[in-house]
């Protein structure tokens, strides 16, 4: 009998069109920003990240409104794909921010647990398509087949060859041009860049909440828009 794959991870990957018409100016940008950033806040191997450096809010600067109206239109595609009615949800870019990795520097293994769905886009790339200037890789924690805990450690190694209902880690090559979108539960990162240049490259954070006008009984699993909330009042004194 044949096994069958069920409850596959969905990562939506696209090339966007006139990507190397927009290049130029969104490194342009992306650089002055990072000039303009707090002090460098990371280590030496890390990549710089503009969330931990006071730039995480580039979707209302003009420069990126191109690549904001494409990632718009990606995820949408996205979840649209996934099944989801979006005649009862609304969306928000949370936050957005540029990440420029040099040599050697790489993005730790997180997650955004602040967000629903999170995206990448690939401003420039050395060595374009090639691990080489740093792979993204995604996790595989939930291990649906892991039928004995840590069979596939480094101490056991009894994993004898390595296929989809196995693998502990999937890996996309950084290509020019090219926007990811995937769920921001999923805990991800990025390879050391290996090549003299910089990759540089935006994250997008999206939060979705029931449509403006939704149906009540959305609230029981989808938040409010925020126009519908109350902050509190002075907190201290």
């Amino acid at each position: 009998m044949p096994i069958e794959p069920w409850f596959p991870l969905a990562v939506y990957y696209a090339d966007v069109e006139d990507a190397a018409a927009q290049k130029e100016s969104l490194v342009s940008a992306i650089l002055k920003l990072e000039k303009k950033g707090h002090k460098r806040r990371v280590d030496s191997e890390t990549a710089w990240t503009g969330d931990f450096h006071g730039v995480g809010r580039i979707q209302e600067d003009p420069r990126f409104s191109w690549i904001v109206g494409q990632i718009e239109a990606h995820t949408l595609a996205y979840l649209e794909e996934l099944g989801i009615d979006l005649s009862k949800i609304d969306l928000y870019i949370q936050r957005a921010w540029p990440v420029v990795s040099r040599e050697d520097q790489e993005v730790p293994p997180h997650a955004h647990h602040n967000a629903h769905v999170s995206a990448v886009y690939y401003v420039s790339v050395p060595e374009n398509g090639t691990h080489k200037s740093g792979a993204f890789t995604i996790y595989n924690d939930a291990n649906f087949n892991e039928i004995i805990a840590g069979i596939g450690d480094e101490h056991t190694n009894a994993i004898k060859k390595r296929n989809p209902f196995n693998y502990e880690e999937g890996y996309y090559a950084p290509t020019e041009g090219r926007v990811l979108i995937f769920p921001s539960q999923q805990r991800h990162g990025v390879e050391a860049n290996e090549t003299g240049e910089m990759r540089i490259s935006l994250s997008f954070d999206i939060v979705i909440t029931s449509a403006e006008q939704g149906d009540p009984g959305l609230h029981e699993f989808l938040s409010p828009p925020p126009s519908q909330w109350k902050k509190f009042g002075k907190l201290n004194g």
